[in-house]
């Protein structure tokens, strides 16, 4: 990437671009490309603070400005730093199209870290965005720091990719300092926590779901694990492209939400939430999805989670700013080229325009249904395990052929409610704690049966189904 920036700067310099805008936060980076991309010239550098490297008696932007137009200078690039809060002085932007008017070698390289050229110099101006740090130079900065030789070098690459060059430095420094290697991946990614901070509807959410933390969905599960493999070594010289995604309908609480957390735990991502409520609170929504979905693209390889996602693009009722943000989040679904999973789901399928399911946008649909025997099984044994109880002293199976029209929600809120009951008795959790607490809960299935049997019916046509076990008990049944 950083090859592709040298190529485009010098271009804009052979073709006599008169002044160049460089966009990144990383300035010394950015000088050091500048200088090979402009092989051969003097780099003179301006800050408001020491002036020209040349001359400081010039501290101020439109001496400085008027400083570079002056003639007879050849072989001299002059790049100015963190010229963006002077954008709105008229004086210096009259100045800058003066110079841009003046035959010069070599361009005016302005470096700052936004784009905020006025309309005045759009003809005079090329905007050059500066990438992050590829792979290969973030491994460059792994092997100086000399972590660990036994920990996986290709997962902390991958993790620190989106960082600028000293962000990763930090991150690799903090990694080092613990001994296991599990918490050493978590302390990089949470370092891309500041390069999301600019978008208010994004947010770093910490994985600790694991598949095995999902009762049943095998099929899903089984589908999850195999894409590993697509981030393998030799995986892309093979022919097998980084997967794009899935979209998970089906009915509350069966664990769609869960499936996504425990996603970016087996491929080793950061996830990263998207959250159309923050988005459309914006002024301007259409500009927050750009932004929202550059920053994603700037952290990748990263899963993004989008939770429900028809109340963010459901067609119903949507208004104009809704068609215009859901038509540049399609466009971004299908042409993005970053390797990021979207891990989109959704409750209400009904309000999901069709062509969001379209392929290339996600790899698979899947439609988790209630779960069966065998999974309530499951799901209730994890729960147990997870508050501290062995699930084999529980009558697990008598339990669970009781609750049919259950979803894994609430098995889970049966066993919290039974876990109340027993402490409020001073005595352990017991068979009957949880029988009690199931009698006084009444499952969604039943609250909403004409709504839940719709959406079963629309996932058996329509989606491939999340579990292997294609025996549950038709819900409505006689």
């Amino acid at each position: 990437m950083s090859d592709t920036f040298v190529r485009d700067l010098r271009a804009a310099a052979q073709a006599g671009v008169p002044i160049v805008c460089v966009v990144t936060h990383e300035e010394r980076r950015a000088l050091a490309l500048v200088g090979q991309a402009l092989r051969g010239a003097r780099l003179m550098e301006w800050t408001a603070t020491r002036g020209w490297s040349d001359d400081a008696t010039v501290p101020s932007a439109l001496a400085a400005i008027e400083r570079a137009s002056r003639g007879g200078e050849t072989g001299v690039a002059r790049v100015m730093l963190d010229m963006h809060p002077w954008m709105a002085d008229p004086r210096v932007v009259r100045a800058l199209r003066d110079l841009a008017a003046i035959k010069r070698d070599l361009p005016l390289v302005l470096v700052m870290p936004a784009a905020t050229l006025p309309p005045e110099l759009d003809r005079d101006a090329r905007v050059l965005t500066l990438p992050l740090p590829d792979a290969r130079a973030i491994a460059a900065v792994l092997d100086a720091e000399k972590l660990d030789a036994r920990w996986p070098k290709e997962s902390f690459v991958r993790a620190a990719l989106g960082l600028t060059l000293d962000e990763a430095t930090r991150a690799f420094r903090l990694a080092r300092s613990v001994s296991d290697p599990a918490e050493a991946l978590q302390r990089v990614i949470a370092e891309k926590r500041g390069a999301l901070r600019r978008s208010a509807s994004l947010e770093l959410v910490d994985s600790d779901v694991s598949l095995d933390d999902v009762g049943g969905l095998e099929v899903i599960k089984t589908w999850v694990r195999a894409r590993v493999l697509a981030f393998d070594v030799g995986a892309h010289d093979f022919g097998l492209s980084e997967p794009r995604g899935m979209l998970v309908c089906g009915v509350q609480g069966c664990g769609k939400s869960l499936v996504s957390k425990a996603t970016a735990r087996v491929l080793g991502l950061p996830l990263v939430r998207l959250d159309f409520a923050e988005l459309f609170a914006a002024p301007s929504p259409e500009h927050a999805i750009h932004e929202a979905t550059r920053a994603v693209e700037a952290v990748a390889p990263v899963v993004l989670w989008v939770d429900e996602i028809e109340k963010g693009l459901g067609a119903e009722g949507a208004d104009a700013r809704h068609a215009r943000v859901f038509g540049a989040f399609l466009t971004w679904l299908q042409e993005r080229r970053a390797p990021v999973f979207v891990s989109a789901t959704a409750n209400d399928v009904e309000r999901l325009p069709p062509e969001l399911a379209r392929r290339g946008r996600f790899d698979e649909v899947f439609f988790v249904d209630l779960p069966s025997t065998k999974e309530r099984m499951q799901i209730l044994g994890v729960h147990l395990k997870r508050r501290g109880r062995d699930a084999s002293i529980y009558a697990v199976e008598e339990l669970t052929r009781d609750l049919e029209h259950w979803s894994g929600a609430e098995i889970e809120q049966m066993v919290s409610s039974a876990l109340f009951r027993a402490y409020a008795e001073k005595s352990e959790l017991t068979d009957d704690h949880l029988r009690a607490a199931a009698r006084e809960l009444v499952p969604l299935a039943t609250l909403y049966e004409e709504k839940i049997q719709a959406l079963r019916q629309w996932g058996q046509a329509r989606a491939r189904r999340a579990s292997a076990d294609r025996r549950t008990l038709d819900l409505f049944a006689d």
